[in-house]
């Protein structure tokens, strides 16, 4: 028991001697730290101020165009354009040359095949009675007199490729054909002309002359 009340104190009396030696070197490292801070502060504050307003970059001087006064014996010389080299005349060889007139394009018509012979207008200013044809009416005469077609005999002498060009401007496909309008009018034009060349020309009749009277025999 008492040896270990002993070991105790020395252990005590060790600790409280570490303490002093690294307490007395603590205070002296921070004595030497505030000397350098002093020193630092010192020397700030023996500084003169520094202004730190960045000082106005003037503008470098434009240098002014030297222009040389005009004396009033000189002109200005104005920059003259450059000589055009003259062209020469086309030479003439063996005279003018002879101008060609110009001749108006015909105006070729457009093309219709199959267009048959066509009237502006009847003959002798007379048209015949196309109804007299079986299949065509008064509204079908009427579309044939406005494309031109008045007479028989123009429809007695249409080709298939002329009867084919009717029947699509009036509007009836293969009626002409189906109905035997040409046939029809080849008929009626012979029976319209028969009369005309069957008519004789008649005789006139010599005046008859006058009979002489029967003269009375006197008695003797």
């Amino acid at each position: 028991m008492p040896l270990l009340i002993i070991q105790l104190a020395i252990l005590v009396a060790v600790a409280f001697i570490v303490g002093c030696v690294l307490g007395r070197l603590f205070r002296r490292k921070n004595k030497a730290m505030t000397d350098e801070e002093r020193t630092i502060v010192a020397a700030a504050l023996s500084a003169p101020a520094v202004d730190e307003k960045p000082e106005p970059v003037q503008p470098a001087p434009v240098k002014e165009a030297v222009t040389a006064p005009l004396t009033k014996d000189k002109k200005p010389v104005k920059a003259s354009a450059p000589k055009k080299a003259p062209v020469p005349d086309a030479e003439v060889v063996g005279g003018p040359l002879p101008v060609q007139p110009v001749q108006p394009e015909e105006q070729s018509e457009p093309e219709d095949p199959g267009r048959p012979e066509l009237l502006d207008a009847p003959r002798e200013g007379k048209a015949d009675e196309l109804t007299a044809i079986s299949g065509i009416g008064k509204a079908i005469q009427s579309m044939l007199n406005g494309l031109g077609v008045y007479h028989y005999d123009q429809i007695a002498n249409w080709s298939d490729e002329e009867a084919a060009w009717v029947e699509r401007h009036i509007g009836f496909p293969r009626r002409i054909v189906r109905e035997n309008w040409i046939g029809q009018a080849e008929r009626l034009v012979e029976t319209t002309i028969k009369p005309a060349a069957k008519r004789p020309a008649r005789a006139r009749k010599a005046p008859a002359k006058p009979k002489a009277k029967p003269t009375k025999k006197s008695d003797a």
